[in-house]
């Protein structure tokens, strides 16, 4: 009786106790899963581009222009457009501000919510042929900081079809500053003679940019 008792008893408890192999293999899954996000992260910040890797170095060797504040009222507008030598994204040599053909510039920054929205509007116009033949426009990519959104900067120009001239600044906005940048997005319109014709900060309406761009093809 006594040993059909413990063979009952030792029945009913390996009917009744609980497997430790899915908790094991559960264990074993939540392991593999933190191993393979600690890997993806640190291959992402491996890979991820510095402002110091992303920036342009560039020279300004003219005097640089007042802080904008109001259009109508600009104390720049005839003043001598500061001359800059840089790069591009792309490491090739480009200067702006230098006397010879009008140009329009345009301050961007990849975070500012206003840049976003301007810049495909901006390549619509472009692509349009809109911009007078008379008239180079360059985007001066400003604003560098690798914990905003949109880094780097040059992904979002490709994602949104730019592909036009363009010069990075450095990491002091040395561009940006010599310009008298208040916000971004920031315009500026340069006579073939060198000169400031027009400043505006902020998003602008293309029929806007185009009356900005007309008169540049006249001067």
């Amino acid at each position: 009786m006594a040993n059909t008792a413990r063979k009952r008893t030792s029945a009913r408890n390996s009917k009744t106790a609980p497997s430790r192999l899915p908790m094991l293999l559960g264990a074993l899954a939540v392991v593999a899963l933190a191993v393979g996000i600690a890997v993806m992260t640190a291959s992402d910040a491996g890979s991820a581009v510095s402002v110091e890797e992303f920036a342009g170095s560039p020279t300004v060797t003219t005097d640089p222009l007042p802080p904008f504040a109001d259009t109508a009222t600009d104390p720049a507008i005839g003043q001598r457009a500061p001359a800059v030598q840089g790069q591009s994204i792309d490491d090739e040599e480009v200067t702006i501000g230098e006397p010879g053909r009008s140009q329009l510039l345009l301050f961007l920054a990849s975070w500012c919510p206003a840049c976003q929205a301007e810049l495909p509007e901006v390549v619509e116009w472009l692509e349009g042929g809109k911009l007078p033949d008379e008239v180079d426009m360059t985007a001066v990519v400003t604003g560098l900081d690798a914990t905003r959104p949109n880094w780097p900067p040059s992904d979002w120009l490709d994602e949104e079809g730019y592909t036009g001239p363009n010069i990075v600044d450095d990491a002091q906005s040395t561009i940006a500053d010599a310009y008298g940048m208040s916000g971004t997005p920031f315009w500026v319109a340069i006579d073939s003679a060198g000169n400031v014709v027009a400043r505006a900060s902020g998003r602008l309406d293309m029929s806007q940019v185009q009356i900005m761009a007309d008169s540049l093809a006249t001067r």
